[in-house]
This record gives structure tokens, C-alpha cells and sequence, in this order.
């Protein structure tokens, strides 16, 4: 239970069997996603970015920081976006891509990369072209609209992870980093904050910000400050990242949660 060691209260967040969800008609999303873009006051960084920490989950709480990260990229340096999630369901014991040609959102289909794709699995025995943990309303169906009005020609590679031990996080977080040695690509790594104390976000923040991969993953599994969904795919960002010699993150926002939404975290990282 977190906070239950220091006895420092926790807030807490209880996933529903289902969450607010972004509009599903084309016209009222793309009206919903440039809205949230053009209300976002943040400007571009300077540096290249190699992954971002975006909300997993599909509810509105988290939108406005979604919003701040995708427009906090530089204009066109991506061409595949590498996308990350964590499984919803029970755990199955691989990393899972999507077998479709396409991936669909209401503002149309984007063309799955299926050479990253094989690659990936060549290089990995535990990562399957798989449909399994994909299509839950989370993860890349909560980022997609969001890159698909932020950049202009792009393809995808849609993983999600049934399994975040740190053996796959330090398997695929290196496979990642090799792929964006030779190509312009983006890592997005989707999360949510369920659980945490003050001390809790004030330690992750100074992990993530810091690249300490050791000390981040001791925090989150440990769950006794802060409790996630999504610790593999946080960590896999962040190795993948250091893997390229990341030197700079901003973060964009830490919120804890509250009782109807998870907390959100929102960050850059990169290298100048």
C-alpha cells in the first residue's frame, strides 16, 4: 500500500471499467485535439527528442499534458513513432505487435512500419507479432489523434508490453535505441500515475529528470511511494533514450491523482 511505511497519506485512483472518453465522431475529435493544441501555451524545444512520457489512459484529466507534449515537439524530425503501452488485461509473457497493415483512429489509418516491425522480433525472442493488449483505448488510441495533427508524414509501431519485468525493459529498451541509431524516430512511452504520495512524485520527478534508470525502477516497483501502470514502458523511454546518450528532459507536468482520475505524467527527452 503505498504511503503505508511512513504513514504519509496517499491519493489514490480506482481504474473504472470504463473511462471518459475522447470524442469518437471525425470532425468532433479533430475539432477536440486542435483545440487542446492551440489552448497549449508551451513552444517547441530545442533539442532532439528521442522519447516522450505521455497519459495512458483515454481520460480527459489527461489531455491539456498530452497536448503540452505533442507540442512541444520540433516540427517534423520524426517519420516512425515507436509507441509503448502497458497490457490492460492479464499479464501474458511476451511484447506484443500489432499484425494490422494500419492503425485506425477516427481521423483515418496510419501505415504500420513492418520492416521496424520484424526487425524487432528478429532481434528478440520475446517480442511476437501479436494482437493481444492492443485496441483498449489506451496507449497509442489516446496518442494517435494527437500526432496525426503534429506531424505531417509518419508511419507507426504499436507495442504493448504483457510483461514489464526488467529483463523486457532492458531488452526492448535496447532494440529501441539501436533502430533510432539509423532512423528519425520517436519513442512514446504511455503511463499513469494510480497511487502516490507527495514524497513519491517528488522522487520521480527527480528520477526521470535525472535519467537514473536504477533508482526509477527501484521507486516503482517497490510501489511503497508511488503506484503506475505503465512502469515498463516508462523505463524502456528512458533506457532507450540513455542508449542514444539523452542528455536533456523537460517535464511539462506531474499531477497525482484523485479519486475520479489517475495522475499524469508529461515529458521530453532528448540530446542537444
Amino acid at each position: 500500500m503505498v504511503g503505508s511505511e511512513a504513514g504519509e497519506a496517499a491519493h489514490s485512483y480506482m481504474i473504472p471499467a470504463r473511462t471518459s472518453a475522447y470524442a469518437s465522431d471525425p470532425s468532433a475529435l479533430e475539432s477536440q485535439i486542435r483545440g487542446l493544441l492551440s489552448e497549449s501555451r508551451v513552444t517547441p524545444v530545442d533539442f532532439r527528442v528521442l522519447s516522450v512520457i505521455v497519459p495512458n489512459s483515454d481520460h480527459q484529466g489527461g489531455a491539456p499534458l498530452a497536448a503540452d507534449v505533442f507540442r512541444s515537439l520540433p516540427a517534423d524530425l520524426h517519420t516512425t513513432v515507436i509507441s509503448v503501452a502497458p497490457n490492460r488485461g492479464d499479464e501474458f509473457k511476451r511484447i506484443s505487435i500489432c499484425s494490422l497493415d494500419h492503425y485506425d483512429t477516427p481521423l483515418g489509418g496510419v501505415r504500420i512500419n513492418d520492416a521496424i516491425r520484424n526487425e524487432l522480433c528478429d532481434e528478440d525472442d520475446d517480442i511476437y507479432i501479436d494482437d493481444r493488449g492492443h485496441f483498449q483505448d489506451q496507449g497509442l488510441d489516446v496518442s494517435l489523434p494527437f500526432l496525426q495533427q503534429v506531424l505531417s508524414d509518419f508511419d507507426v509501431v504499436p507495442l504493448v508490453m504483457g510483461s514489464e519485468s526488467p529483463d523486457f525493459c532492458r531488452e526492448l529498451g535496447s532494440a529501441v535505441g539501436e533502430i533510432m541509431a539509423n532512423q528519425r524516430t520517436l519513442l512514446v512511452a504511455s503511463m499513469d500515475i494510480l497511487e502516490a504520495t507527495e514524497s513519491g512524485l517528488e522522487r520521480f520527478r527527480e528520477y526521470l529528470t535525472t535519467l537514473n534508470v536504477s533508482s526509477m525502477q527501484a521507486l516503482i516497483q517497490q510501489e511503497s511511494e508511488i503506484r503506475v501502470q505503465g512502469k515498463g514502458p516508462l523505463i524502456v523511454a528512458m533506457l532507450a533514450a540513455a542508449h542514444r546518450r539523452a542528455n536533456q528532459v523537460v517535464m511539462r507536468g506531474l499531477e497525482g491523482p484523485d479519486a475520479d482520475r489517475p495522475g499524469f505524467a508529461g515529458a521530453l527527452i532528448g540530446r542537444i
